[in-house]
């Protein structure tokens, strides 16, 4: 989409992104259209909220007749924060800019609107989407866009099924949509997992799920709070700045690699850690932390092996409960009470500069792929009466 926008509009050469996206909706606008501004967030008492309109309204009015669109996260990946899209859309809309929004950590979690407002300002110009996101491993992207941005310009990927005709001087780009757009093989069994698990999430009704997991975050968030020893990153007060799906935080005096590990290693919790390909979002809430990292180049970095700045990662979704929450919390108030214990357990390792355990290592032969198959369908390649039932 940053390659369809600039070929719409070549005359305009910048891109507004927030400083909450991830890579994936960062890094395409600076390689394709060259110039990006990056969004401040709204600062509040008790931590960044979301994106800064009144700062957004600003540049829209300064750099309006550079300005091509605004891409924003739906919902961060990092602290959860949901942007308000339909008031951003508003904004770039008065001033003739387009508005992309990644909605993969939106999806499965919160209802989606991208037209049929009714205000039609509000409806957004492309929204795109990661199927791994929304419950379905090895399912493709979705790219939901407007159908009168793509009919002007010649589809970015070419190949079989997006022409009708194919000549040795020529060729004739089909007119119909979605092919047009979809050269090659589709991922057709991933497609249909796709559409089965937004089937599902529709039969149970976003409205529900958002109202479900609001309230298992708003309780995991205030039994966090009540720890001194944690820090919850972005503003907590989700009656002005509502969160869904992630929550992060950090643990004083054990580093995030530490926590992560101790967590999986002995509760059973999985979690993820360091800035989550959301750097310049992270850095800029933990700039204590990260303040040496920023200074030292790739080869100081390399050659110091210190840990690399972060945060943990709770993340939330429609089969988490408030045991769930209540194992979390638990696990850290162990952590907390045996640091003495834990800490003397794990190294620094120089492969990737994360904490691994001392004494515990993986069984790869656990997990042999041809054992796995053996198990299933039987060295005869039958498969075996006890996996058939």
């Amino acid at each position: 989409m940053a390659r369809v926008f600039r070929d719409l509009r070549p005359e305009r050469d910048t891109v507004l992104v927030s400083i909450m996206e991830h890579h994936s909706n960062d890094l395409p606008h600076r390689k394709h259209l060259g110039r990006v501004i990056h969004l401040p967030v709204a600062l509040h008492a008790d931590g960044m909220g979301c994106v800064d309109t009144r700062a957004l309204e600003g540049l829209l009015k300064q750099e309006q007749e550079r300005i091509n669109y605004v891409a924003i996260t739906g919902v961060s990946n990092v602290t959860g924060i949901i942007n308000p899209v339909a008031d951003i859309a508003r904004l770039a809309h008065e001033h003739d800019a387009l508005v992309l929004v990644d909605g993969a950590q939106m999806v499965a979690h919160i209802p989606v609107v991208v037209s049929g407002h009714a205000d039609p300002v509000e409806d957004v110009d492309a929204l795109v989407f990661s199927g791994h996101k929304t419950y379905v491993p090895g399912s493709p992207g979705v790219v939901i866009a407007r159908k009168e941005h793509l009919a002007q310009l010649e589809p970015e990927e070419v190949g079989g099924g997006m022409v009708e005709r194919v000549f040795t001087e020529r060729y004739t780009v089909s007119q119909h949509f979605p092919d047009r757009e979809e050269a090659g093989t589709p991922n057709i069994p991933g497609a249909i997992g796709l559409a089965a698990a937004i089937e599902v999430l529709d039969r149970i009704g976003m409205d529900f799920l958002v109202e479900e997991e609001g309230r298992i975050i708003d309780y995991t968030l205030d039994r966090l709070k009540s720890i001194p020893e944690v820090e919850v990153y972005g503003s907590t007060d989700t009656g002005s700045c509502p969160r869904a799906a992630s929550i992060s935080f950090n643990l004083e005096g054990v580093h995030h690699s530490m926590v992560a590990a101790i967590l999986n290693d002995y509760h059973n919790i999985a979690v993820r850690n360091e800035c989550f390909c959301a750097h310049p979002y992270v850095i800029e809430m933990i700039p204590d932390q990260a303040a040496e990292y920023i200074a030292m180049s790739d080869e100081e970095l390399a050659a110091a092996g210190m840990a690399k700045p972060g945060m943990v990662r709770a993340s939330f979704g429609l089969y988490s409960t408030q045991e769930d929450a209540d194992a979390l919390i638990a696990a850290l108030k162990d952590i907390i009470r045996n640091q003495g214990t834990y800490l003397p357990l794990y190294r620094l390792a120089e492969s990737d500069h994360e904490f691994r355990h001392t004494t515990f290592r993986l069984n790869a032969e656990e997990f042999s792929v041809p054992d796995i198959v053996s198990r299933v369908i039987g060295d005869d390649g039958r498969t075996s009466r006890r996996s058939s039932e």
